[in-house]
């Protein structure tokens, strides 16, 4: 039960960070690594990285036979769908770089899962070590959300 709260939270979470959150503005960066460049390592890469761990682990362990490149795909294509969306709706930047960064936050979550997986007997296991992983990580995140919420209130 935790495992699909904290999946549902995470959901919310990526929702309200890559659109609800955003500047009302349109634009578009296609050249590889400019922004990182640009700004360096700070809490936009970062967090680019950090926001889609989940996303590699949740679409790996909630496949019922894991494939490596359906999974890959599926965090592409989420990546690219967020982008897209941006520059249509007018919140946030398009650029390329977040969507090399989401991939690579991506392919550690599918790293942590097949660590996981290599662990564990069975998928139950798995994804009993899913959840626990959900929940140390998702409730400190859920309650600091929270005070950030109380605080801007």
């Amino acid at each position: 039960m935790a495992y699909w709260i904290v999946l549902v939270f995470y959901s919310y979470l990526l929702i309200d960070t890559v659109f609800l959150a955003r500047d009302v503005r349109r634009s578009i960066n296609i050249v590889p690594f400019d922004m990182i460049s640009e700004q360096g390592f700070t809490i936009n890469v970062w967090g680019n990285v950090l926001m889609f761990i989940p996303l590699g682990v949740y679409f790996a362990d909630n496949m019922k036979q894991f494939r490596f490149w359906k999974v890959l795909g599926g965090i592409i294509g989420t990546s690219l769908a967020i982008e897209v969306l941006q520059y249509i709706f007018k919140c946030g930047a398009s650029d390329i770089d977040d969507l090399i960064l989401n991939t690579i936050g991506g392919l550690l979550g599918i790293f942590i899962y097949l660590l996981l997986k290599s662990i564990s007997k069975s998928k139950e296991q798995v994804h009993i070590a899913v959840s626990i992983l959900s929940i140390i990580v998702g409730v400190p995140v859920i309650l600091l959300m929270i005070i950030i919420f109380a605080y801007n209130h």
